[in-house]
This record gives structure tokens, C-alpha cells and sequence, in this order.
């Protein structure tokens, strides 16, 4: 099995989970060359650079650090500044921000890689491909995901900040109600699940996207409905968040790990 030399963009819950699993053995055709946080003094990079004794570079050095792939786990506004030029540069990327796919420039850059491979991994979420074979036929005429979390893991989103939403924590409330694309800017952090739905099916404009605040959630719960003339699906979703994020759910930990292997 050939070697794949993988960097990390982020140093946070997704890519320690990725680290664990190097370190642990179970992506036996993979090593870490590099770790970029938000800057070479990153505290959590230069940590998990350590212990996987990988270097620490900037973002805007990761593709000069030698690797083939990036990793990143950085959020939408480290995809805008930094993932186009990787592209440009010839380096293969794992996009779990998968919401920034919708930016227009991220979105042009997409469309100009040629041959460089892009993986846009599902997240925490299943049943994508029973939503792109519904598509593929123009058997797809509906799509909505309901995403419940505890007000932990919504807290600090942009809606809710400017809109003024406090979080009860004696009850479940809906706090969103709208379209994909405007999901990902008032829940950035909290529904790439979202965009990746509406990227297998009929669009980031037509695919519906309710949040919801519920103290009682036994973890992050997805709720994917889908349908057409002549078939529907429904797939519900429970995970743990991530230990290190609660705005994370552990099962989109898993799958990056999953996308790595499946380049390794």
C-alpha cells in the first residue's frame, strides 16, 4: 500500500479525532506531515503536531509542506482564505466545512480545479445515497433536515446573536425555519449536514432546514426527510457530540476518518 502524506487544516475536535486514529493504527497507510491552526503559534496545532511529530505550518503554507492531501476541519471562513489556493496549487482537499461550498469565489475555484481531487465527506449524517439516486432520475421534488441540539451546541451562532434568541433551558423551541443557504450563514458552525444534503439533492434554495434548541436531546439528532413522485425516505439520525466541540457531532469525527482511509 502506497503512503499518503496528509496535512491537517485545524487543530480542533474533527482533526484530533483523525490524529487518534493515526496514532491508534487504524489508517495504516496514512502519515501526518503537518498540522496548520489558525497560525503557526496555534497552541492546539503545535499539541497535536507534537504528539503525531508532524510539523506546524501556517495555512498559507500548506501547500509547499509536502503533502498530497489537506484535511480541513477549519471552519467556512479557513475554506475561503485558504483551501482555492490549494486547489491552485495542485494539493487533493477533505472539506468537512462543507457549507462553504455555497461561497460564489469557493465555489468558481471549485469549477476551475481540473484534475484535483475534492472529497466533500456526508458529515453526521447517512442516507445521501438514496437522496443523489432520487436526484439522479428527477425523482426528487422535496428535501428537508431537522436538526436538534442541546442550547450548548447553538449557542453563539450568528442567527441567534443577531437576532436577539436566548435559549430556554426548560424546553424545546425551533429557533430556524428556511432555506439551506441561509442556514449556513446564520449556523456556520452547526449545519454543514445541511448543505451537504442539499448538494446531493435539489439545491441549497430548495432544501428546507429547521434547527431546533432542545435541552432534553439525548445528543445531536438529524432528521433527513426526502421525496418524490414515486419513492420517500426518511432518515433520523442520533450522535454524542464531539468531546471536544458540542457544536460537532462524534459521527462527523468518524467521518473523516472514514474519508481519509478511503484515500490511504
Amino acid at each position: 500500500m502506497a503512503q499518503v502524506d496528509l496535512a491537517l487544516l485545524g487543530a480542533g475536535g474533527i482533526n484530533t479525532v483523525v490524529a487518534q486514529a493515526v496514532r491508534a493504527g487504524r489508517l495504516p497507510g496514512v502519515r501526518i506531515v503537518a498540522v496548520a491552526g489558525s497560525s503557526v503559534s496555534s497552541a492546539g496545532a503545535k499539541q497535536l503536531a507534537s504528539e503525531l511529530g508532524a510539523q506546524v505550518v501556517a495555512p498559507t503554507d500548506l501547500a509547499s509542506c509536502g503533502a498530497a492531501w489537506v484535511l480541513e476541519a477549519a471552519g467556512g471562513a479557513a475554506v475561503r482564505a485558504h483551501v482555492p489556493g490549494l486547489w491552485a496549487a495542485g494539493i487533493n482537499t477533505i472539506v468537512m466545512s462543507v457549507g462553504a461550498m455555497l461561497d460564489e469565489h469557493v465555489y468558481a475555484a471549485y469549477q476551475r480545479r481540473g484534475g484535483v481531487q475534492v472529497v466533500l465527506p456526508s458529515g453526521g449524517i447517512a442516507g445521501l445515497d438514496g437522496v443523489r439516486a432520487l436526484a439522479a432520475v428527477d425523482g426528487l421534488t422535496t428535501a428537508r433536515i431537522t436538526s436538534t441540539k442541546k442550547p450548548a451546541g447553538l449557542r453563539g451562532a450568528p442567527y441567534l446573536e443577531q437576532n436577539g434568541i436566548e435559549l430556554p433551558e426548560d424546553r424545546a423551541v425551533t429557533v430556524f425555519e428556511g432555506s439551506a443557504r441561509e442556514a449556513v450563514v446564520g449556523f456556520p458552525a452547526n449545519v454543514n449536514v445541511a448543505v451537504a444534503l442539499s448538494l446531493a439533492g435539489i439545491g441549497p434554495d430548495l432544501t428546507r432546514v429547521v434547527v431546533r434548541s432542545d435541552p432534553s436531546a439525548e445528543g445531536v439528532m438529524q432528521l433527513i426527510e426526502a421525496s418524490g413522485p414515486l419513492a420517500s425516505l426518511e432518515v433520523k439520525i442520533r450522535s454524542q457530540p464531539s468531546p471536544q466541540n458540542p457544536r460537532t457531532s462524534y459521527l462527523a469525527g468518524a467521518a473523516a476518518v472514514s474519508a481519509v482511509r478511503a484515500i490511504g
